[in-house]
């Protein structure tokens, strides 16, 4: 257990020291770019916004004012993503949570904030929180990526972030490639809140990676309705 710590430790150091001071190559196409960029101009351009508003829970996309919440049913949440989920942007989540490349966190992270899709809903927030991997799977990547991604944006938005007020509490195996409805029954009960007094009667922000099936935040907001949450917004980089 200690080895699995001090490998990703040693990672983040390596990787950090090399994106610093190193000549770096697009996390995109390789191609040399300035140390301090995670992608070329070229790449960039290829990313197409999404600034998408819908109900995380039966896909229903809001009309007219991105403000309004889009589900008349689901009247207490609602999600947000920044950019599409194609092939760029999907490379870039995958080499941030598959390959360990964090320095890509910040990257994604900015293009939530800089497409201002939750700067109307921020007054509204009292704490924000990321959607969690189960403990074993975080101490082998070695981080969260979510959490990554909402450290950032806590340090834009100054919502608190609290990274475990949501835990995994069973593992569910990798969840990517199963179909929605699989993944709706492996990921039922999963999440619980564990901090109650800290998420009752509050509105929750909650930041994921990706939005896919919408399974694994469903799962999050059945744990945060029995914690009697009040509003929820859900961010993500894609969906």
């Amino acid at each position: 257990m200690k080895l699995v710590r001090v490998t990703a430790a040693l990672r983040d150091v390596c990787s950090a020291f090399a994106h610093c001071f190193l000549p770096q190559s697009c996390a995109l196409c390789r191609k040399l770019i300035p140390s301090a960029e995670s992608i070329c101009s070229s790449c960039a351009a290829s990313i197409r916004p999404s600034s998408s508003v819908f109900c995380p829970l039966c896909r229903y996309e809001a009309e007219g004012d991105p403000g309004e919440t889009p589900c008349r049913v689901h009247v207490q949440v609602k999600a947000k993503t920044a950019l599409r989920p194609e092939g760029p942007v999907l490379a870039l989540i995958h080499g941030l949570k598959y390959s360990g490349r964090r320095e890509l966190a910040p990257l994604l992270a900015e293009y939530v904030v800089s497409a201002g899709i939750v700067d109307r809903d921020l007054e509204r927030c009292d704490v924000m929180c990321p959607v969690p991997l189960f403990p074993t799977r975080e101490r082998e990547r070695g981080f969260n990526q979510s959490t990554d991604i909402a450290e950032r944006i806590e340090s834009v938005s100054g919502v608190p972030l609290v990274r475990d007020l949501l835990v995994r509490v069973r593992p569910t195996g990798e969840q990517a490639k199963l179909p929605a409805e699989v993944r709706r029954r492996n990921l039922i009960g999963s999440f619980a809140v564990k901090k109650p007094r800290l998420a009752a009667r509050k509105s929750i922000l909650l930041v994921d990676d990706v939005i896919t099936t919408g399974s694994t935040v469903a799962a999050c907001l059945e744990a945060l309705a029995l914690a009697e949450v009040g509003e929820v917004l859900v961010v993500a980089v894609a969906g």
